[in-house]
C-alpha cells in the first residue's frame, strides 16, 4: 500500500468544492496612490474565490483599478492569446498557434484595459457609515491580484480570498502564455 498521495493540482475538482483557506489583507491607505502605484498581492496559494473592497473614505473620486497582471493593470496589455488551429498532433492533441486579434468593435476604444474598475457606492441610501463598496466574490482561480489607484485619489481596499491546496506554481497567469483579457 502507498503512502505517497499526490498533491491537489489544477484540474482536480476536489481542491474547488472544499471550503478555501481564508487569506486576508488590507492597505493603510498608502500604497494605491494618484501616482500610480501598483500593490500586487500575492496569494499562497491558487485561490477558489475572492473579494476586494474599498476602504477609503468613501469620496466620488476614490477609484481601484484590479486586475491579474501589472501590464494589464497600468492598461499595457495586448489583445492576445492562443487559438484552436482545427489541427491535431501525433499524440492527438490540439495544435494551438498564438494570435494577435483585431479587437471587436467594442474593445477598440480600452483594447489594453485587462482591468475592471471597483468604485465606492456614493448615491443616497446605497452607503451606510462605515460600509465598504465591495466587488461581488468572484469564482476565479488566480495566484496574483494587481491594484492601482484609477482617479486622482490615494485609495485604501482590503482583500479577502478562499485558497485551495494547489501550488502557486501550478498556475501562471500571462498575456503572453496564450490567455485573453489579462493584460
Amino acid at each position: 500500500m502507498s503512502s505517497h498521495w499526490p498533491k491537489p493540482g489544477l484540474g482536480d475538482v476536489g481542491a474547488y468544492q472544499l471550503s478555501g483557506i481564508p487569506f486576508v489583507t488590507s492597505s493603510n491607505g498608502l500604497e494605491c496612490t494618484s501616482n500610480g502605484t501598483v500593490v500586487r498581492i500575492k496569494f499562497p496559494r491558487v485561490t477558489r474565490w475572492f473579494e476586494v473592497s474599498l476602504s477609503g473614505s468613501g469620496a466620488a473620486n476614490e477609484k481601484l483599478r484590479i486586475g491579474f497582471t501589472e501590464n494589464g493593470v497600468n492598461g499595457l496589455g495586448a489583445v492576445t492569446g492562443s487559438q484552436f488551429t482545427g489541427a491535431r498532433d501525433q499524440w492527438d492533441n490540439q495544435v494551438w498557434t498564438d494570435t494577435s486579434p483585431t479587437p471587436q468593435a467594442f474593445d477598440k476604444a480600452n483594447a489594453n484595459a485587462n482591468y475592471f474598475v471597483l468604485a465606492p457606492s456614493t448615491a443616497a441610501g446605497n452607503r451606510e457609515a462605515g460600509m465598504q463598496a465591495t466587488s461581488r466574490r468572484f469564482e476565479l482561480m488566480c495566484t496574483d491580484l494587481y491594484l492601482r489607484a484609477d482617479s486622482g485619489a490615494d485609495v485604501g481596499f482590503s482583500v479577502i480570498a478562499g485558497l485551495t491546496g494547489v501550488e502557486r506554481s501550478q498556475l501562471v497567469i500571462t498575456g503572453s502564455r496564450g490567455m485573453f483579457g489579462v493584460g
